[in-house]
Protein backbone atom coordinates (compact mmCIF):
# COMPACT_ATOMS: atom_id res chain seq x y z
CA UNK A 1 0.00 0.00 0.00
CA UNK A 2 2.12 2.28 0.73
CA UNK A 3 4.69 1.63 -2.55
CA UNK A 4 1.03 2.37 -4.44
CA UNK A 5 0.91 5.58 -2.53
CA UNK A 6 4.40 6.56 -3.41
CA UNK A 7 3.61 5.74 -6.52
CA UNK A 8 0.89 7.82 -7.50
CA UNK A 9 2.50 10.95 -5.71
CA UNK A 10 4.99 10.22 -8.03
CA UNK A 11 2.78 10.65 -11.09
CA UNK A 12 0.93 13.29 -9.92
CA UNK A 13 4.60 15.38 -8.81
CA UNK A 14 5.50 14.24 -12.62
CA UNK A 15 2.45 16.15 -14.18
CA UNK A 16 2.66 18.91 -12.31
CA UNK A 17 6.32 19.59 -13.49
CA UNK A 18 5.31 19.19 -16.70
CA UNK A 19 2.42 21.64 -16.62
CA UNK A 20 4.42 24.17 -14.93
CA UNK A 21 6.82 23.67 -17.55
CA UNK A 22 4.50 24.11 -20.34
CA UNK A 23 3.16 27.24 -18.78
CA UNK A 24 6.29 29.10 -18.39
CA UNK A 25 7.63 28.13 -21.76
CA UNK A 26 4.76 28.65 -23.03
CA UNK A 27 4.73 32.42 -21.80
CA UNK A 28 8.39 32.34 -22.36
CA UNK A 29 7.95 31.56 -26.43
CA UNK A 30 4.82 34.44 -26.69
CA UNK A 31 7.62 37.12 -25.58
CA UNK A 32 9.94 35.94 -27.64
CA UNK A 33 7.69 35.69 -30.91
CA UNK A 34 6.57 39.27 -29.65
CA UNK A 35 9.77 40.66 -29.16
CA UNK A 36 10.39 39.19 -32.76
CA UNK A 37 7.94 40.91 -34.51
CA UNK A 38 8.16 44.40 -32.76
CA UNK A 39 12.12 43.85 -33.68
CA UNK A 40 11.26 43.64 -37.50
CA UNK A 41 8.24 46.05 -37.58
CA UNK A 42 11.36 48.58 -35.39
CA UNK A 43 13.81 47.98 -38.83
CA UNK A 44 11.01 48.49 -41.01
CA UNK A 45 10.00 52.19 -39.89
CA UNK A 46 13.51 52.95 -39.70
CA UNK A 47 14.13 51.44 -43.42
CA UNK A 48 16.42 49.34 -42.35
CA UNK A 49 14.70 45.86 -43.50
CA UNK A 50 17.03 44.49 -46.02
CA UNK A 51 17.30 40.78 -46.35
CA UNK A 52 20.61 40.47 -44.09
CA UNK A 53 19.18 42.38 -41.34
CA UNK A 54 16.38 40.33 -41.42
CA UNK A 55 18.34 36.78 -41.27
CA UNK A 56 20.34 38.57 -38.57
CA UNK A 57 16.82 39.39 -36.58
CA UNK A 58 15.80 36.17 -37.14
CA UNK A 59 19.05 34.72 -36.08
CA UNK A 60 18.86 36.65 -32.80
CA UNK A 61 15.32 35.46 -31.68
CA UNK A 62 15.41 31.86 -32.82
CA UNK A 63 18.49 31.60 -30.19
CA UNK A 64 16.11 32.93 -27.73
CA UNK A 65 13.38 30.99 -28.27
CA UNK A 66 14.65 27.78 -28.80
CA UNK A 67 16.48 28.53 -25.15
CA UNK A 68 13.44 29.31 -23.71
CA UNK A 69 11.65 26.56 -24.58
CA UNK A 70 14.48 24.09 -23.92
CA UNK A 71 15.74 23.45 -27.48
CA UNK A 72 20.48 22.93 -27.07
CA UNK A 73 21.41 22.72 -30.60
CA UNK A 74 24.97 20.99 -31.06
CA UNK A 75 26.98 21.72 -34.39
CA UNK A 76 29.47 19.35 -35.67
CA UNK A 77 31.82 20.94 -38.84
CA UNK A 78 31.77 24.00 -40.39
CA UNK A 79 28.79 26.43 -41.52
CA UNK A 80 29.66 27.72 -44.91
CA UNK A 81 29.91 31.66 -45.00
CA UNK A 82 27.52 31.40 -48.33
CA UNK A 83 26.16 29.27 -50.85
CA UNK A 84 22.79 26.86 -51.01
CA UNK A 85 22.38 24.51 -47.94
CA UNK A 86 20.58 21.55 -48.48
CA UNK A 87 18.95 19.21 -45.54
CA UNK A 88 16.76 16.76 -44.45
CA UNK A 89 13.44 18.11 -43.15
CA UNK A 90 12.44 16.49 -39.90
CA UNK A 91 9.88 19.63 -38.12
CA UNK A 92 9.03 23.00 -38.21
CA UNK A 93 11.74 23.15 -35.23
CA UNK A 94 14.27 23.12 -38.69
CA UNK A 95 14.15 26.35 -39.47
CA UNK A 96 14.73 27.88 -35.97
CA UNK A 97 17.65 25.32 -35.64
CA UNK A 98 19.28 26.39 -38.84
CA UNK A 99 18.56 30.18 -38.15
CA UNK A 100 20.05 30.37 -34.71
CA UNK A 101 23.01 28.41 -35.95
CA UNK A 102 23.66 31.23 -39.01
CA UNK A 103 21.92 34.07 -40.25
CA UNK A 104 20.31 32.76 -43.52
CA UNK A 105 17.61 32.88 -46.14
CA UNK A 106 14.82 29.70 -46.36
CA UNK A 107 13.09 28.03 -49.22
CA UNK A 108 10.13 26.08 -47.54
CA UNK A 109 6.81 25.45 -48.73
CA UNK A 110 3.69 26.79 -48.71
CA UNK A 111 1.94 25.82 -45.66
CA UNK A 112 4.29 27.02 -43.14
CA UNK A 113 3.55 30.31 -43.74
CA UNK A 114 0.22 29.69 -41.60
CA UNK A 115 1.47 28.34 -39.15
CA UNK A 116 1.06 30.56 -35.85
CA UNK A 117 4.46 32.03 -34.69
CA UNK A 118 6.92 30.53 -36.95
CA UNK A 119 5.07 31.27 -40.05
CA UNK A 120 4.82 35.11 -39.38
CA UNK A 121 8.35 35.41 -38.59
CA UNK A 122 9.30 33.24 -41.34
CA UNK A 123 7.31 35.51 -43.91
CA UNK A 124 8.78 38.68 -42.25
CA UNK A 125 12.68 36.99 -42.09
CA UNK A 126 12.38 36.78 -46.44
CA UNK A 127 11.39 32.89 -46.67
CA UNK A 128 10.79 32.13 -50.13
CA UNK A 129 7.75 29.85 -50.51
CA UNK A 130 7.01 26.90 -52.84
CA UNK A 131 3.88 25.38 -53.94
CA UNK A 132 4.90 22.18 -55.52
CA UNK A 133 1.04 21.49 -56.80
CA UNK A 134 1.90 24.41 -59.15
CA UNK A 135 4.78 24.19 -61.94
CA UNK A 136 4.77 28.12 -62.95
CA UNK A 137 5.30 28.85 -58.69
CA UNK A 138 8.38 26.72 -58.81
CA UNK A 139 9.66 28.94 -61.41
CA UNK A 140 9.35 32.16 -59.35
CA UNK A 141 10.81 30.08 -56.88
CA UNK A 142 14.08 29.73 -58.80
CA UNK A 143 14.30 33.32 -59.60
CA UNK A 144 13.61 34.76 -56.32
CA UNK A 145 16.70 31.71 -55.07
CA UNK A 146 19.20 34.32 -56.97
CA UNK A 147 19.27 36.91 -55.12
CA UNK A 148 20.17 35.69 -51.65
CA UNK A 149 22.88 33.42 -53.87
CA UNK A 150 24.53 36.22 -55.85
CA UNK A 151 24.64 38.70 -52.43
CA UNK A 152 26.67 36.07 -50.87
CA UNK A 153 23.94 34.74 -48.42
CA UNK A 154 23.37 31.73 -47.06
CA UNK A 155 20.27 29.72 -48.36
CA UNK A 156 18.74 26.81 -46.64
CA UNK A 157 16.86 24.21 -48.96
CA UNK A 158 14.61 21.16 -47.82
CA UNK A 159 14.73 19.17 -50.91
CA UNK A 160 12.52 16.44 -49.76
CA UNK A 161 9.71 19.03 -50.45
CA UNK A 162 8.47 17.42 -46.95
CA UNK A 163 9.05 16.58 -43.72
CA UNK A 164 9.55 13.20 -41.99
CA UNK A 165 9.86 10.65 -38.90
CA UNK A 166 14.10 10.90 -39.85
CA UNK A 167 14.37 7.16 -40.25
CA UNK A 168 15.15 7.71 -43.64
CA UNK A 169 16.06 10.43 -46.45
CA UNK A 170 12.79 11.07 -49.13
CA UNK A 171 13.77 11.43 -52.71
CA UNK A 172 15.54 14.61 -53.25
CA UNK A 173 13.64 17.17 -55.65
CA UNK A 174 16.23 18.82 -58.21
CA UNK A 175 14.11 21.61 -59.73
CA UNK A 176 15.24 23.84 -57.06
CA UNK A 177 18.77 23.02 -57.19
CA UNK A 178 18.92 24.41 -60.83
CA UNK A 179 19.62 28.48 -59.08
CA UNK A 180 22.70 27.41 -57.56
CA UNK A 181 23.91 25.45 -60.31
CA UNK A 182 23.42 27.76 -63.16
CA UNK A 183 25.12 30.37 -60.53
CA UNK A 184 27.96 28.25 -59.73
CA UNK A 185 27.53 28.61 -56.58
CA UNK A 186 29.20 25.83 -53.99
CA UNK A 187 26.02 23.74 -52.19
CA UNK A 188 27.06 21.59 -48.56
CA UNK A 189 25.17 19.11 -47.20
CA UNK A 190 23.81 19.07 -43.73
CA UNK A 191 21.84 16.77 -41.69
CA UNK A 192 19.51 17.13 -39.32
CA UNK A 193 18.57 15.26 -36.32
CA UNK A 194 16.41 15.16 -32.72
CA UNK A 195 16.95 13.54 -29.07
CA UNK A 196 14.49 13.22 -26.25
CA UNK A 197 15.25 12.36 -22.96
CA UNK A 198 11.88 11.89 -21.87
CA UNK A 199 10.54 10.86 -25.15
CA UNK A 200 10.40 9.44 -29.02
CA UNK A 201 11.86 12.36 -30.98
CA UNK A 202 10.24 10.36 -34.28
CA UNK A 203 6.95 11.50 -32.93
CA UNK A 204 7.23 14.19 -30.73
CA UNK A 205 10.21 16.44 -31.80
CA UNK A 206 10.02 15.59 -35.52
CA UNK A 207 6.29 16.97 -37.35
CA UNK A 208 5.02 15.05 -40.28
CA UNK A 209 2.60 12.97 -41.91
CA UNK A 210 -1.04 13.57 -40.90
CA UNK A 211 0.11 15.35 -37.37
CA UNK A 212 -1.74 18.07 -36.04
CA UNK A 213 0.44 21.32 -34.88
CA UNK A 214 -1.25 22.38 -31.71
CA UNK A 215 -1.31 18.66 -29.72
CA UNK A 216 2.20 18.15 -31.13
CA UNK A 217 3.62 21.66 -30.13
CA UNK A 218 1.88 21.71 -26.56
CA UNK A 219 3.08 18.11 -25.71
CA UNK A 220 6.77 19.44 -27.09
CA UNK A 221 7.18 21.57 -24.31
CA UNK A 222 6.36 19.51 -21.66
CA UNK A 223 9.64 17.97 -22.51
CA UNK A 224 12.70 18.55 -19.93
CA UNK A 225 15.26 19.03 -23.08
CA UNK A 226 15.17 18.57 -27.42
CA UNK A 227 18.44 18.22 -28.12
CA UNK A 228 19.05 19.00 -32.05
CA UNK A 229 22.13 18.55 -34.24
CA UNK A 230 23.74 19.84 -37.21
CA UNK A 231 26.07 18.17 -39.22
CA UNK A 232 27.62 20.12 -42.10
CA UNK A 233 29.65 18.21 -44.60
CA UNK A 234 33.20 19.54 -45.47
CA UNK A 235 32.58 19.73 -49.18
CA UNK A 236 31.08 22.07 -50.86
CA UNK A 237 30.42 21.21 -54.42
CA UNK A 238 29.37 22.97 -57.65
CA UNK A 239 27.96 21.00 -60.24
CA UNK A 240 26.40 21.55 -63.69
CA UNK A 241 23.51 19.26 -63.86
CA UNK A 242 20.44 19.94 -60.98
CA UNK A 243 19.46 16.09 -61.29
CA UNK A 244 23.29 15.16 -60.52
CA UNK A 245 23.49 17.43 -57.83
CA UNK A 246 20.34 16.51 -56.29
CA UNK A 247 21.27 12.62 -56.08
CA UNK A 248 25.00 13.17 -55.08
CA UNK A 249 23.74 15.88 -51.87
CA UNK A 250 20.98 13.28 -50.76
CA UNK A 251 23.75 11.17 -50.81
CA UNK A 252 25.84 13.00 -48.51
CA UNK A 253 23.03 14.10 -46.21
CA UNK A 254 22.24 9.85 -45.76
CA UNK A 255 26.33 9.89 -45.05
CA UNK A 256 26.20 12.08 -42.31
CA UNK A 257 23.39 10.49 -40.67
CA UNK A 258 25.10 7.76 -40.79
CA UNK A 259 28.30 9.13 -39.30
CA UNK A 260 26.33 10.57 -36.63
CA UNK A 261 24.46 7.06 -36.25
CA UNK A 262 28.01 5.47 -35.33
CA UNK A 263 29.19 8.15 -32.64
Amino acid sequence: MEFATTVRDSGKSSLTTRVVRLMGRVILAFCCVSGCLADFTFHAILGRLKPRSRAAILQKWSARLLSSIGVQIHLYGEIPDRGLIVSNHLSYLDILVFSAASACVFVSKREVKSWPGIGWISSLSGTIYIDRTRRTNTHSAQEEMQSPLLSGMRLVLFPEGTSSDGSSVLHFHSSLFQPAVELKMPITATAIEYFLRDGNAALEACYWGSMTMAPHLLNLLTKESVQASLRFSSEQLTFTNRKEAARIMQSRVEHLRSAAARV
